[in-house]
């Protein structure tokens, strides 16, 4: 697949980076490294992210490579610019947000570089996915790292390893391979400082968002003998805190964190009025498979979706299918 892949971008000068609306350490650590390795090839490489570039990732883009897109600004022309659009992090067009729609518009080469489970990628020219990766950082890794050699570009090795960091949990998830340690390791030793790393990702909380989040665990629903945890945030829960929809961050950790918890739910509103869920599975329990059933999907233990639907009306039917699975996979 990384073979492919590479010839794909070879056969491209002029190459514009995305991924996922609201976009994570793994996303935006990818989309950084590989246009680091594709401007340092003499080829153009653009980022453009919406809504923005969230406040703790701020510090893997030094370079200032990050655009925040401008549908009706400095973006109008976006469509038209590239020769290969790639969508980095997901597989699915749709969830680039309102970046889709000059993604329908664009003459380029389209493209995924992805790492979740998914059905045969839609709307696409090109895709180049493998679920056996831990992280979308880990393709970019692989494809990078033998032709580069010796020292990376330290804005390139540090973006791998934020993005490892970001999907593994800070290496405490089942995706946590021997091989991605490797890669950590290596790219300890190319210079990125762990420490440092993790408190820019993760200390870097505001009183609104501690708030938030005792707010939230005041409320925290428990079901089927506490297998099933959750906790849910409506848009007049973040403006009774003064907080914003990146406070909502490792949010759906803290139900997880009870003992007995085999699932684990952070509903929210969007800002556009749907409902939406994260998923967390401690192990047995296929978060992927009830996330599937309302056009979401991610990964076996850790998966996501949205509705358009009431908040409440989204739980109780999410509720029902994350029963239903938990009941299918624990006996």
């Amino acid at each position: 697949m990384l073979d492919r892949f590479a010839t794909f971008l070879d056969r491209h000068h002029k190459i514009l980076l995305t991924t996922h609306e609201n976009p994570d350490g793994d996303g935006v650590g990818a989309a950084i490294a590989l246009a680091a390795h594709l401007k340092g090839s003499g080829k153009e490489a653009r980022i453009v992210v919406t809504p923005g570039l969230p406040e703790n990732l701020r510090f893997l883009d030094p370079l200032g490579w990050v655009e925040a897109f401008e549908p009706g600004g400095a973006h109008q022309e976006l469509a038209a610019w590239p020769d290969a659009w790639l969508l980095i992090d997901a597989s699915e067009p749709h969830r680039m947000g309102i970046l889709f729609q000059a993604f329908e518009k664009t003459l380029a080469d389209r493209a995924c570089l992805d790492h979740h489970l998914k059905d045969a990628p839609a709307g696409f020219d090109a895709e180049f996915t493998d679920p056996t990766a831990s992280a979308s950082t880990e393709l970019v890794y692989d494809l990078v790292r033998p032709r580069l050699g010796g020292d990376l570009p330290p804005v390139m090795a540090q973006a791998l390893y934020a993005g490892l960091v970001s999907d593994t949990g800070n290496f405490r998830h089942s995706n946590s391979t021997p091989k991605v340690h490797h890669a950590a390791a290596d790219l300890i030793a190319q210079g990125v400082h762990p420490a440092r790393t993790f408190n820019a990702l993760y200390q870097t909380a505001t009183p609104a968002k501690l708030k938030l989040f005792g707010r939230a665990v005041a409320g925290i629903q428990l079901r089927d003998g506490g297998r099933f945890a959750y906790v849910s945030v409506t848009r007049a829960d973040l403006a009774a805190c003064g907080a914003t929809h990146e406070d909502l961050d490792e949010l759906v950790e803290e139900p997880r964190r009870l003992k007995g918890v085999e699932v684990a739910a952070l509903f929210s509103e969007t800002e556009d009025g749907r409902a939406k869920v994260s998923l967390r599975s401690r192990e047995r329990v296929d978060v992927n498979a009830v996330c599937k059933q309302f056009g979401g999907g991610g990964h076996r233990l850790a998966s996501g979706a949205k509705a358009s639907l009431p908040l409440e009306t989204f739980i109780f039917q999410v509720e029902a299918a994350v029963l239903g699975q938990i009941r299918l996979n624990i006996v």
